[in-house]
């Protein structure tokens, strides 16, 4: 991944772990504390922010690679400790942002294995090919009978009850639609693009401009 932003022009900056805000992500943060100055500060749970403020400075590409912590609980699909990588692209738009990403896994298979063809899992991916889109809310749609611009909190615990989904500390609509996503996700080779995603989920993403409900955020599924 390195090798390829940076044939593309990309600069990569290490940015701080310590921050006196956290953001970039909905996660708990791990806070210590810096005897010298005698405050606390937060391990960054994204390396957004940073990257973005750069990108205002007028850094037109921008990357880092490195590690970011969540005070949260493990499993095998999260670590409270793990390497992460963001890029940042001024002036390109969410098509644009796909595209390169389809690129970057092509370069990294074909570098790495020599090869862009896999079973992983029991699913057959094929990165040579292009990504197919799935559109957020007609996914739910399909798998739940489920409007997720309309549905109540009820209806959505009671879609996690009938799939055997955790309920009890779903408080909100945009967890319990993310819970039900997941399960499909779990079934679903890829790979492809989640993109549609609605405005509750994700509201400091760009709206859509056919329909403002949604984003112009997109999902890598493999």
């Amino acid at each position: 991944c390195r090798e390829f932003l940076i044939q593309d022009d990309f600069i990569e900056v290490n940015i701080p772990v310590l921050e006196h805000t956290t953001g970039g992500a909905d996660a708990n943060p791990f806070i210590t504390h810096m005897d010298a100055l005698d405050q606390d500060f937060y391990l960054r749970i994204s390396h957004e922010l940073p990257l973005k403020r750069l990108i205002g400075g007028g850094y037109e590409k921008v990357f880092d690679i490195g590690p970011r912590f969540r005070n949260e609980n493990y499993s095998d699909e999260h670590l409270p400790e793990h390497i992460a990588m963001e890029w940042y692209w001024a002036y390109a738009d969410w098509n644009m942002g796909m595209d390169q990403v389809e690129k970057m896994f092509s370069f990294v298979m074909e570098r790495t294995f020599k090869k862009t063809t896999f079973n992983v899992r029991g699913f057959d991916i094929d990165f040579s090919k292009p990504w197919p889109k799935l559109d957020y809310a007609q996914v739910i749609k399909d798998n739940y009978d489920l409007d997720v611009f309309s549905c109540s909190i009820e209806d959505v615990q009671a879609k996690l009850t009938e799939h055997k989904l955790e309920v009890e500390k779903t408080d909100n609509i945009p967890r319990g639609i993310d819970k039900l996503w997941k399960k499909i996700r779990a079934k679903t080779g890829g790979p492809a693009w989640l993109i549609n995603t609605p405005l509750f989920i994700s509201p400091l993403a760009k709206s859509n401009d056919d329909n403002p409900n949604t984003v112009q955020r997109f999902q890598a599924v493999i």
